[in-house]
């Protein structure tokens, strides 16, 4: 995959990742989304305030450039890593979380069951099967429902 590829990947997979605290301690790539938010806010000040020391303080031209670059390549680092975590293949340990999510979605007919075995487990699938099931099993959609009125 080049680098635009890539790039767009980590920006569809920053919409699809669902906004759960509960899911930020198991997927790392959830607060690496919270921090390229915060990112996007401070940033524009901490530049603005970059240029105004290498106007009004006798810096040097070179370590002012390198230091807002470098400010400006953190969200893009961000999203580049993204791209690669949403195309890479599941661990074995999150492929019987995703068939088992997949199977409730199955017994409740949301999901069809036609199998293709040249699918390819990504941790893009895995966000949109938990995004599925979170609409249509709730909140604890990891759960049975054999405790519930």
């Amino acid at each position: 995959m080049n680098l635009v590829k890539i790039f767009k990947a980590g920006q569809i997979y920053m919409d699809i990742c669902p906004k759960d605290k509960a899911l930020s301690y198991s997927f790392p790539e959830l607060k690496i989304i919270n921090y390229i938010k915060v990112a996007k806010k401070i940033l524009p000040p901490i530049i603005i305030g970059l240029i105004l020391w290498q106007y009004y303080l006798p810096a040097q031209l070179a370590v002012t450039a390198i230091t807002i670059l470098f400010a400006l390549s953190l969200p893009i680092q961000g999203i580049l890593w993204l791209g690669y975590r949403s195309q890479s293949p599941l661990p074995l340990n999150l492929i019987d979380s995703y068939n088992r999510i997949k199977l409730q979605l199955i017994e409740k007919k949301i999901l069809s069951t036609n199998k293709n075995p040249n699918e390819k487990l990504t941790f893009e699938s895995l966000m949109k099967l938990i995004n599925l099931s979170k609409i249509h099993l709730g909140n604890y959609f990891g759960q049975n429902d054999d405790n519930q009125p």
